[in-house]
């Protein structure tokens, strides 16, 4: 086997096991309740809502099967998601799915999210 070939198994096998430990760890540590997870300097700084606020809770409640709380958290986060799920199944068949074109439609979306989570 090809030094290539083991390297990219090896860095396969590494971002699975991250992935995991990230997963196991989000699981059972509320972002709420745990000082060990980062803030949003965004809201931080300015006292607005970035595009990501409420992503890790989001996903703490995901895996816990609240979907709803989850959904309530950053419903961008449920979109994002599954954009990244159909590129990687299908996105090679489907140019419009990627290039300039969809980046700036995420780009007005994003935008557009982030003024009206922060108006209403």
């Amino acid at each position: 086997m090809s030094t290539k070939k083991i390297v990219i198994i090896f860095s396969g096998l590494a971002a699975v096991i991250l992935i995991v430990a990230v997963l196991i760890f989000y699981y059972k540590n509320n972002p709420l309740e745990t000082s060990s997870v980062p803030k949003c300097t965004f809201y931080t700084l300015t006292g607005y809502k970035c595009p990501g606020c409420g992503g890790q809770r989001a996903l703490h409640y995901f895996l816990r099967g609240k979907f709803k709380e989850s959904f309530m958290q950053n419903p961008l986060l449920y979109f994002a998601v599954t954009y990244i799920i159909i590129l990687i199944l299908i996105g090679k068949r489907y140019s419009f799915l990627y290039g300039e074109i969809a980046c700036a439609i995420w780009l007005i979306i994003i935008i557009g999210f982030s003024v009206l989570r922060n108006i209403l």
